[in-house]
């Protein structure tokens, strides 16, 4: 694991507790919604960075099978006590230990903004490669330019990687990894000092013939 990933990575581990308390009423409703109506249910959902399990278990209680991965040993431990339902794999987002077309829906949310830039596409290219045709993947990143270690109050002064794109960026992106856009949008959180612009993108792996 590269050094700026451990680095983000501990800190999650040692605020893990904290930080869960801090996020569990920030689930972004819309983004759930749209993509929970794409999903049935008995279906495999992947959350993809799942942190402590908040999501793993609002998915579950909707009737899907949860598969939540996430490096953190500390947020997985929460997870597992939240959603003791799921199923909890400690595991890089670029290296999922599925089988190819193996889950109907894959989630990731305030994930792959911990991941440098570069290595963005390596990660969605293993979302397709887990994803069954026909399937959909959400993914909400933070919208704005370049790369860097932020200390804030959630995070304790804590440092944590995060990289920012623009809309047209992963447009472009996704379309380069043969994904279909059903959505993509800008989103917002919070207010004055604390207000965010997101990137809300759901695709679609195509069905092939």
């Amino acid at each position: 694991m590269e050094g700026y990933l451990k680095k983000t990575i501990r800190t999650y581990d040692q605020i893990a507790t904290g930080y869960m308390l801090s996020t569990s009423n920030l689930q972004p409703g819309k983004e759930f919604t749209a993509f929970s109506q794409r999903v049935i249910t008995g279906d495999t959902v992947l959350d993809a960075g799942c942190g402590g399990g908040r999501d793993c278990k609002a998915f579950a209680e909707l009737g899907f099978h949860v598969i939540g991965i996430d490096l953190s040993v500390e947020m997985l431990k929460i997870a597992r006590n939240l959603a003791p339902g799921c199923e909890f794999l400690q595991t890089d987002l670029r290296k999922i230990p599925l089988s190819d077309n193996f889950v109907d829906g894959v989630w990731c949310c305030a994930s792959l903004l911990h991941l440098k830039r570069k290595e963005v596409r390596r990660a969605l290219l293993e979302f397709r490669r887990v994803l069954k045709e026909g399937a959909v993947c959400c993914i909400v990143i933070k919208k704005g330019t370049g790369e860097k270690f932020i200390k804030d109050r959630r995070s304790q002064g804590k440092p944590r990687f995060y990289s920012y794109f623009q809309p047209g960026e992963i447009r472009e992106l996704c379309k380069s990894l043969d994904f279909e856009i059903l959505t993509g949008e800008t989103t917002q959180s919070g207010s004055g000092t604390y207000r965010q612009d997101w990137l809300f993108f759901l695709l679609r792996k195509p069905d092939r013939a």
